[in-house]
C-alpha cells in the first residue's frame, strides 16, 4: 500500500508541475497566435478552469497520499505533535515542504478564484486597459511563484527521500 501511494504521489506532482510548465511553455507563447487574438480572455478562462479543477484534486490527492506516505514510513502522526521530531533533519525538511504547499494552496486559491478570472474577464473586455494590464501582470507573477513554490516542494521531497 506504501508504495502504490508514493507512486499516486508523485504522478501527482509530476502532473501538476508538468501542467505549469506546459502553460509556460505552449499555452502562453499558443494565446499570442492572430488567431486568438480576439479571444485571449476567453482561451484563458476555458484553460484555466478546467487546469484550476485538476489542480485542486490534486492538491487533496497529494495531501492524502503526503500523510499515507508518512504513517507507511513509520512515522506516527502523533509526532508531529513533538517538538523534537521538527528538530530533526526529516522533520525540518517536512516542515518547509508543508508551509511551500500552504504557500501554493493560498496563492492558487488567489489565483484560480479571483485574479486568474478577473484577468480573462477583463481581457475580453478591453485588453489594452490598465487595469487589464495589472490584472493580467498579477496573475502571472503568482503562477510564476507558484512554479516555483512548486520546484522547491520537488527538492524538499527528494531531501526527504535522500537525506
Amino acid at each position: 500500500m506504501y508504495y502504490i501511494s508514493v507512486y499516486i504521489h508523485i504522478l501527482s506532482a509530476i502532473f501538476w508541475i508538468g501542467g505549469m510548465m506546459f502553460t509556460v511553455a505552449v499555452l502562453v507563447p499558443a494565446s499570442r497566435n492572430k488567431l486568438l487574438v480576439q479571444n485571449r480572455g476567453t482561451f484563458f478562462k476555458i484553460i484555466g478552469e478546467k487546469f484550476s479543477k485538476i489542480s485542486w484534486f490534486l492538491f487533496l490527492i497529494l495531501l492524502v497520499t503526503g500523510v499515507t506516505n508518512l504513517v507507511g514510513r513509520g512515522i506516527p502522526l502523533g509526532s508531529l505533535l513533538n517538538a523534537s521530531f521538527w528538530d530533526s533533519g526529516f522533520g525540518s525538511h517536512l516542515f518547509i515542504k508543508l508551509h511551500l504547499f500552504a504557500g501554493v494552496l493560498i496563492l492558487s486559491g488567489i489565483h484560480d478564484f479571483y485574479a486568474g478570472p478577473k484577468a480573462a474577464r477583463l481581457m475580453n473586455e478591453d485588453e489594452e486597459a490598465i487595469q487589464t494590464q495589472r490584472f493580467r501582470k498579477i496573475s502571472s507573477w503568482i503562477g510564476r511563484i507558484n512554479f516555483l513554490l512548486g520546484l522547491a516542494i520537488l527538492y524538499y521531497a527528494i531531501r526527504l527521500t535522500r537525506g
